[in-house]
């Protein structure tokens, strides 16, 4: 991903990715756990096909605090960012408090609040590229909202596995088609560009790409599936996190 075009790009109300891009991550090592077990042993052979996958950390003890949930990428950074087009929150940074939230029980009074954030960024984001994508009727919300509000990577344990499957059963709901592939997030996908062509151009739109298709080494196809560790990782300074997450 090339972060800093696309914070620019968010900056400026105008795509300013090019090609190629930065990866800002390059170098960089990824802390994991890996699980891989057999759906029907675990799940259950009768189980519903549609899963609904989130990773969060939580803190030991009695009550816990949770600091961190995801399940799409870049629904927080990017979608609910402070952008200056959300009238009702114009200033507040809700990504905290959104962390704080059980991504399967968020409350009605903290949705409203992540709804208002996430109908004016996609609007923002639908006028990119000076055409509309996403028509929205007066009072109604963005027909994207509420998929991005319930956070969760969605998985259909009964199709085939595709490396480039990111979205497609969101798609397949929102669209009334049938879905083709398991759904969920491959390592290899390109996922910012296929987020960034659809929250832009609609599902069949022109592809918007970030100059960034792929990881410096691709992910395996066998477990564990990571690619091995980089020997001497770059260690980006607290300086330019926070810059990059702004």
């Amino acid at each position: 991903m090339d972060v800093a075009k696309e914070v620019r790009t968010r900056a400026t109300r105008q795509l300013a990715f090019t090609d190629p891009g930065e990866d800002s991550v390059a170098g960089l090592n990824v802390l994991s756990i890996v699980l891989e077990f057999d759906a029907d042993a675990v799940l259950g052979a009768g189980r519903s096909p549609l899963w609904a996958a989130a990773a969060e950390s939580l803190s030991r003890g009695t009550p816990t605090a949770r600091f961190e949930r995801v399940g799409r990428p870049e629904a927080k950074n990017v979608l609910l960012s402070v952008n200056g087009n959300d009238d009702v929150n114009r200033t507040v940074d809700l990504r905290d408090l959104y962390n704080l939230d059980d991504p399967f029980d968020v409350p009605p009074e903290s949705a409203d609040a992540y709804r208002s954030r996430l109908d004016a960024n996609l609007a923002m984001f639908d006028r990119l590229d000076d055409a509309i994508a996403w028509p929205v009727a007066d009072g109604a919300h963005h027909p994207l909202t509420e998929v991005i509000l319930h956070d969760h990577l969605v998985l259909d344990t009964t199709k085939p596995f595709s490396e480039r499957g990111y979205l497609d059963i969101e798609r397949a709901a929102l669209t009334g088609q049938e879905h083709d592939t398991c759904g969920g997030r491959w390592l290899n996908d390109d996922v910012i560009d296929t987020l960034y062509s659809v929250i832009v151009g609609g599902w069949d739109g022109t592809r918007v790409r970030d100059g960034v298709d792929a990881a410096v080494v691709p992910a395996a196809r066998d477990f564990p599936y990571l690619a091995e560790p980089n020997p001497h990782p770059h260690v980006p300074t607290l300086g330019a996190l926070f810059d990059a997450s702004d």
